[in-house]
């Protein structure tokens, strides 16, 4: 089995994306093969819904070409699913969603959940898309953020330990959170020592999602033309 972990921005480096496939080989089986990529246009991060937009569409490519290169899945490596819909209209193979599946894996495990994100000036964007969703407008009690930027949250891995542990506490003690959802792909790994320090279930969506993938694949568990109808490109656009 073969899954495709595609990033929505370009500027990781071969060495990151590297360390990202020994990471998330963890949450798969012996026989799962993981290979993470990145889009080779469009934005270096993803700070606004206009770099969201510009990924979007070299997501889409990434993705096709993933399908033909026979990957089997494909994961979508950022918390805000970017392009799934569109990624599900042109492909074939499970297309996973860290958001989703982290949103629908709270909804069974927690009462009332915070979602972190890396930097405040992300918070109203954050909240906007994730209210519409029923599992976040029943369960979600706030979304919070570290005020790491994307690109420092894993060349300091103290520094995101220690505002990590402040902003869960805080969730806990002001929000009354049982769980915690890391939102944003950076934060993956940096849950575990929280949930032996406070009461909380954490989420971490990188893992859950590869994890998810491979079990999509083992049962047969896809989208459906019913749902994504396959797209057509009588609009004509660049693919």
């Amino acid at each position: 089995m073969r899954i495709k972990v595609i990033m929505s921005d370009k500027a990781m480096s071969r060495e990151t994306m590297d360390a990202r496939e020994e990471m998330l080989a963890a949450a798969l089986s012996s026989d799962a093969e993981i290979s993470v990529d990145c889009i080779k246009k469009g934005p270096d991060e993803l700070d606004c819904n206009t770099d969201e937009a510009f990924a979007a569409a070299e997501m889409v490519k990434e993705s096709i070409k993933a399908e033909k290169d026979g990957f089997d899945a494909i994961v979508i490596y950022c918390f805000s699913d970017v392009g799934i819909d569109a990624i599900r209209e042109n492909v074939r193979i499970p297309v996973i969603g860290p958001g989703e599946t982290s949103l629908a894996s709270a909804s069974m495990l927690c009462n009332r959940f915070t979602v972190l994100t890396s930097e405040s000036i992300n918070i109203p964007r954050t909240y906007r898309r994730l209210m519409r969703n029923g599992i976040a407008r029943e369960k979600m009690a706030s979304v919070r953020a570290l005020d790491i930027p994307i690109g420092e949250l894993r060349s300091n891995p103290k520094a995101t330990e220690e505002y990590l542990k402040a902003v869960c506490k805080k969730a806990v003690e002001e929000d009354r959170s049982d769980g915690i959802i890391l939102g944003c792909l950076g934060m993956a790994g940096y849950g575990r020592q929280i949930e032996k320090e406070l009461p909380l279930k954490v989420i971490d969506p990188a893992f859950v999602a590869v994890a998810y993938a491979e079990m999509c694949v083992r049962t047969g568990l896809s989208h459906i033309t019913a749902v994504y109808p396959v797209f057509e490109n009588n609009s004509h656009v660049e693919l």
